[in-house]
């Protein structure tokens, strides 16, 4: 059983941050720690963005708590580039590295949007892909097809893509109505696996994904949303 965690209360309670292609810069780090340390970072993270200031440019934050692992991923939204630069160094200001952009989401409602909100009630899984040099256009193209394989399942409900600015990496924010639908369409399903396998067949990735299932357990706006919000 999993430590209980306090969450942010009235920050969380009834917002979303809205994932939509565009310009908008994005940060996405997963701290790998042990399990026992897991509720203190955790909580480390909540109470930074409790204080998080208003002016820093970030619009908001969601905190993700992996499931029978250690690891805590953190998921932030600024302005701009200048703004992410002139933040204070915090555990909510991302590496460099950890940079990225969204380039592609998919709703199975059809919305160019998707959204992460503690009210959904959604299970959320996060994949990290190294890319291969030079493959970040066929790396796309796989990747919607592998969508289509993925959204024909019951439960799915988004898949949202990310490309680090450096060009190294990309990450998909994936969501299911549960977690059961999710372990039924992603690794109980011969095509499904037999889709993920293309992109290295193709070494269109040198190597299998980081897979991490998650729990989102706050969720944080610092500014006023510059998209509209969906459900």
């Amino acid at each position: 059983m999993q430590d209980e965690v306090p969450t942010t209360g009235e920050k969380s309670e009834g917002h979303a941050l809205t994932l939509a292609p565009g310009d908008v810069l994005t940060g996405l780090s997963v701290y790998q720690v042990d399990q026992p340390h897991q509720a203190t970072l955790v909580q480390t993270a909540e109470a930074t963005a409790r204080h998080a200031r208003t002016d820093a440019g970030m619009q908001g934050c969601a905190i993700f708590r992996a499931i029978g692992k250690g690891d805590v991923a953190v998921f932030t939204q600024w302005l701009n580039q200048r703004s992410y630069d002139q933040a204070e160094p915090t555990l909510l200001k991302p590496p460099k590295q950890d940079l990225y952009r969204i380039v592609l989401v998919d709703h199975i409602t059809g919305q160019k949007a998707s959204r992460l909100a503690l009210e959904d009630g959604l299970f959320h899984f996060i994949n990290v892909f190294r890319l291969t040099p030079c493959k970040r256009d066929d790396f796309v193209h796989y990747f919607q097809r592998l969508t289509h394989l993925v959204r024909v399942q019951p439960g799915y409900v988004s898949a949202n893509l990310l490309m680090s600015l450096d060009g190294r990496h990309a990450a998909n924010i994936g969501q299911f109505q549960t977690r059961q639908d999710f372990l039924q369409a992603i690794f109980r399903k011969p095509r499904v696996t037999m889709g993920f396998a293309q992109g290295i067949l193709r070494r269109i990735v040198p190597g299998p994904p980081r897979l991490r299932q998650y729990d989102l357990v706050a969720v944080s706006l610092f500014q006023a949303p510059q998209m509209e919000q969906t459900r």
